[in-house]
């Protein structure tokens, strides 16, 4: 097989710097000034040029080194310094992953091509069907990447809560909502919001005495009301004690939107993780 330099320069200049941009993606990194596209674009030419190398009578072992050792050269081009050993990590099995989706094509396709350690050819492959191709492995990227970063969001911002009335004590999973403002009134205090499941057991347990109930009015989207409320003696995330708070009734599990967090019981006031023991 015949391989043209300008085509394999062009090829993975553009497929490099699609890697790199997935790498950002992957560490939540900006690119959005202008520094930061000239460094991305520093990184996608120095991806074209080492796969020249292709042409080098070099043997498989020393081509991965030469890989490994380009990893961490284009990252420190693209991205700087800072965590440069994780980051070289994720742009080498980011490159693996496309690479073995590329052959795959290729294989599917009945199309002449080569990937090897140190770059990717994809011979007599018509530029629309490796647009096509990058594309979608750009956008299957992007999805698995927001799938994980929601998922990360959600474990990072669920406690364990312990609700304390009197000689009354309940166990929970709460999810700490940056968005739930929510207080009473009349007294100022911070209020969580509970799930029905939540509310039943506090109900069994002797948590909601008439002289303990309050009623907590709320805005939202689209409307408003008053939401059920019961005056507990302290609340503990996790080891932080919040004292004097408020525990308000959900219309239901669903209501407190929190889908990736199954088993989440409650929805937690901002203001709890900065208040005083």
């Amino acid at each position: 097989m015949i391989v043209y330099g300008d085509i394999l320069f062009a090829e993975n200049m553009i497929i490099g710097g699609v890697l790199l941009y997935i790498t950002c993606e992957i560490h939540g990194l900006g690119i959005s000034g202008r520094m930061q596209k000239l460094r991305l674009l520093a990184g996608s030419l120095l991806c074209g040029f080492f796969s020249l190398t292709v042409f080098l009578p070099v043997k498989t072992l020393l081509a991965l080194l030469m890989e490994a050792v380009f990893a961490v050269c284009v990252c420190c081009v693209s991205f700087g310094r800072e965590k440069l050993w994780q980051r070289a990590l994720t742009f080498l099995l980011v490159t693996y992953f496309i690479g073995g989706m590329t052959m795959g094509l290729l294989l599917l396709t009945h199309h002449s091509g080569m990937y090897t350690a140190v770059g990717i050819y994809t011979g007599d492959m018509k530029a629309s069907m490796l647009a096509l191709f990058i594309g979608m492995a750009l956008f299957t990227a992007k999805q698995v990447i927001k799938t994980i970063a929601s998922k990360k969001f959600y474990r990072q911002h669920l406690y364990r809560v312990r609700l304390l009335s009197g000689e009354n004590e309940i166990e929970a999973e709460g999810f700490l909502d940056t968005g739930n403002g929510l207080h009473d009134p009349v007294s100022g205090k911070p209020v969580a919001v509970a799930a029905e499941s939540l509310w039943k057991r506090m109900e069994e347990l002797g948590f909601l005495r008439q002289e303990r109930y309050c009623a907590i009015p709320y805005e939202a989207v689209g409307g408003g009301g008053v939401l059920d409320g019961v005056r507990i003696d302290a609340l503990y995330i996790e080891q932080r004690r919040v004292k004097g708070c408020i525990i308000a009734k959900s219309d239901g599990a669903a209501d407190l939107g929190v889908k990736d967090a199954a088993g989440c019981e409650m929805l937690l006031c901002r203001d709890m993780m900065d208040r005083k023991f």
